[in-house]
């Protein structure tokens, strides 16, 4: 099964990769994907990231017509990724103004936009800043990496891990379970402010061995309890065999 697939992008024109532990493999398999079926597939961030690799067009959001320059690469390549500019070595992020300039185009039958920073690791707790999603329209997808699993609740494995400590009150170092990360995923600060208001799929990454794909499926089950999320997907993205499970509400 395609990942896009198991994300129904059927039915979602707009999606917002959150989270930590494979948001950005997951955004460029999603382009590829899509593109391979003749869509037009915009890429963007709301934060900073490092470039897309080459085979993307990168187009600049400046004075001139960039919408009419993405139509051109989306036509040329079936993707484009657009951002407002390049700063030490990474892309800025895309404003609301300028993502809704975007889904206006007809061209762009798909975007998809990694609206989260998480500097690397498997887990996040964001911050009230963060992440940024411009519509209620967008499916929003928290990322999970289950290597995050069994370790030790600290600046190693969790982003803003003080926040994790602050609102769930656990100590530093608390060995992160799996009802610890679904509480994390499904705190009403954290990605659970988004329930009942934009359509939520998790996705479960790194799902890579047996082990870790049984902890996905308990993970599951504790998340579809909650009002609100339509599925979760168990994934390994960055393998042949993407997806590895996907379980319904």
């Amino acid at each position: 099964m395609r990942l896009s697939a198991a994300l129904g992008l059927d039915h979602h024109r707009a999606v917002a990769l959150v989270g930590a532990g494979g948001k950005t493999t997951s955004l460029y398999l999603l382009g590829r994907e899509l593109a391979a079926l003749g869509k037009g597939v915009v890429l963007g961030t709301t934060t900073r990231m490092y470039p897309p690799p080459p085979e993307i067009p990168l187009v600049l959001w400046k004075e001139g017509a960039p919408v009419r320059q993405a139509a051109a690469a989306i036509k040329g390549s079936g993707q484009v990724f657009l951002t407002s500019g390049l700063e030490g070595g990474k892309v800025r992020g895309l404003s609301c103004f300028q993502l809704e300039a975007l889904a206006a185009l007809p061209q762009a039958e798909a975007l998809v936009i990694e609206a989260d920073g998480a500097r690397g690791l498997s887990l996040k707790f964001p911050a009230a800043h963060e992440p940024v999603v411009c519509s209620q329209e967008t499916l929003v997808v928290p990322v999970l990496g289950l290597s995050a699993l069994g370790q030790k609740l600290g600046e190693g494995t969790v982003h803003r891990w003080q926040l994790v400590c602050r609102h769930l009150g656990v100590p530093p170092g608390q060995i992160i379970t799996v009802p610890l990360a679904a509480a994390i995923l499904c705190h009403p600060l954290s990605y659970g402010r988004f329930l009942r208001k934009n359509p939520l799929i998790p996705l479960l990454n790194q799902a890579d061995t047996p082990e870790r794909e049984e902890l996905a499926r308990e993970l599951a089950e504790l998340l579809l309890a909650e009002r609100g999320i339509e599925g979760v997907v168990v994934a390994a993205v960055e393998t042949e065999r993407p997806v590895r499970a996907l379980y319904r509400s």
